[in-house]
């Protein structure tokens, strides 16, 4: 909480900065007053909900920045770091593999706030089987199948795959057959019926002694289906960032839309429904070092099928 009330105190000690009437340009395409501010956003959750929090989050973040804001859903966490780092969006929810991905191809890429759940400013990826799975060890699952959710999702392969490395396990050599499911409800739902015996997804950060749950099964219902065999180191939670040349008397404001939303009925439906966090924090420099280091200790990446597909990608693939 410290974090958040600190984001607020920030944002309103710099929302002078932009005084009404100033003009919200563009650094690098100048933008007149009318023109809408593009907001990337990716579908971790499946189509449906994206399609829902577009219409949920288009008009209030119009409203909360007085200027139209045009939300743009990107199919794949790949193609929204490219997108944020060429600046076809001005701004974007980015979980935190994509946004350290974008920040590879355009280094003036920055994160302006970072998410908060249940207190912490981080999660962890989950290793998750049937409930009823004779499973009780990550040794258990060798010569079993995969479903991961895309090559640059950090709980649905990068930190599961980092996870599996730390303990001496090749993922390449230990699993029988890998597939993408592109999303974490069709991750759970292959676990659940059978097309993979395990899975990648989230679980958020509970006190120390509860046991973890799959969260990210909560858009493949019952979560209560789905037991979690191993939990990854922290994971910094996901960010709102701006594209490179994004103007710097906006970003401020940006904060404050985002560190107040809170404080309203309209916003809390935003944090709910959309973006599943409590509020948002600061995000310092320094928070996604532990991810570019899992991205490499992440090691050989299966070959990846083609967009739609579901095809298994087998070992040394």
């Amino acid at each position: 909480m410290r974090n958040l009330i600190a984001a607020a105190a920030l944002a309103a000690a710099l929302a002078p900065v932009a005084r009404a009437g100033d003009p919200l340009t563009d650094a690098v395409t100048p933008l007149d007053s009318n023109a809408p501010i593009r907001f990337g956003m990716g579908q971790p959750n499946g189509p449906k909900r994206a399609a829902e929090g577009k219409a949920i989050l288009e008009p209030y973040l119009s409203d909360a920045l007085k200027r139209p804001v045009t939300v743009v859903v990107l199919e794949s966490y790949e193609d929204l770091a490219q997108a944020l780092a060429a600046g076809k969006v001005d701004l974007a929810w980015v979980e935190p593999a994509a946004f350290v991905a974008a920040q590879g191809r355009g280094r003036e890429v920055q994160a302006i706030a970072k998410a908060l759940r249940r207190g912490k400013l981080y999660y962890r990826a989950a290793i998750i089987v049937r409930a009823d799975s004779p499973a009780r060890a990550l040794a258990d699952l060798k010569g079993k199948t995969v479903a991961w959710v895309s090559r640059s999702s950090a709980s649905g392969y990068l930190f599961a795959r980092a996870l599996l490395a730390a303990q001496g396990i090749d993922p390449d050599a230990f699993f029988r057959a890998q597939t993408f499911a592109g999303d974490h409800p069709r991750v759970c739902s292959d676990v659940r019926g059978g097309q993979a015996d395990a899975g990648a997804t989230f679980t958020d950060e509970r006190p120390k002694g509860e046991t973890p749950l799959a969260d990210g099964c909560a858009d493949s219902p019952p979560v209560k289906d789905f037991r979690v065999l191993a939990v990854s180191d922290p994971i910094p939670n996901d960010v709102i960032a701006a594209r490179p040349g994004f103007d710097e008397r906006v970003s401020p404001v940006v904060l404050q839309v985002f560190a107040q939303m809170s404080q309203s009925e309209a916003g809390r439906r935003v944090l709910r429904d959309v973006f599943r966090v409590d509020g948002w924090g600061v995000a310092v420099e320094g928070d996604f070092v532990p991810v570019a280091e899992a991205m490499r200790a992440a090691g050989p990446r299966p070959a990846a099928p083609a967009k739609g597909s579901k095809k298994a990608a087998k070992p040394g693939q």
